[in-house]
């Protein structure tokens, strides 16, 4: 299992952010057994403090991994099985939710009014921002489920293949740099 966060000792937000985390690994873990968490990016190191806090460490290994290099990065998001996204409603400009997407993993998510294609199209779960108690059942699914968990990832990989790839980001940038050369 996989989350990203960032200030999550800073401000209540990144509080809320760990708590929300806590709250759903344990509901997985409950239904799933023993699961690993990965924290990444900054002040991730932090956040592990509080998270093993909250959760039962027989059942829940976690570790912190600080900012890495886009390298590490992509090795660690590789090696999980779900990205759960608790900083906020997911969108486009959520650059982390995007690389769970890019690595082809399943992804849960916030909804929110900036949450559309192409973001539906990858595989995320989306749960409503006013019941993020869901998260938790919503992670226990997808990690006991390895057919849900394998649907989700195949439209991640072609929602990065189809949107986020370097080579459809460079057709699209072409195809609207032809449209304005077009109308001078």
């Amino acid at each position: 299992m996989f989350t990203v966060t960032g200030d999550a000792n800073e401000d209540r937000a990144g509080q809320e952010e760990v708590d929300c985390i806590a709250k759903a690994v344990r509901c997985a873990a409950g239904r799933v057994g023993a699961i690993r968490v990965a924290l990444l990016g900054r002040n991730s190191e932090r956040a592990e403090k509080r998270l093993r806090e909250r959760v039962d460490e027989t059942r829940v290994k976690i570790d912190a991994y600080g900012l890495l290099e886009g390298e590490a990065v992509v090795r660690v998001l590789r090696s999980a099985d779900v990205l759960l996204f608790a900083r906020g409603p997911i969108s486009t400009g959520r650059s982390s939710a995007i690389a769970g997407i890019a690595c082809g993993l399943p992804v849960i998510a916030c909804q929110g009014w900036e949450t559309a294609p192409p973001i539906t199209e990858a595989g995320v779960v989306l749960v409503p921002q006013e019941r993020r108690e869901e998260f938790g059942p919503a992670l226990a699914r997808v990690l006991s489920d390895a057919a849900y968990r394998a649907s989700l990832a195949e439209r991640s990989r072609r929602a990065q293949e189809k949107y986020f790839s370097w080579s459809a980001i460079a057709a699209k940038y072409a195809e609207a740099m032809r449209a304005n050369s077009s109308q001078h």
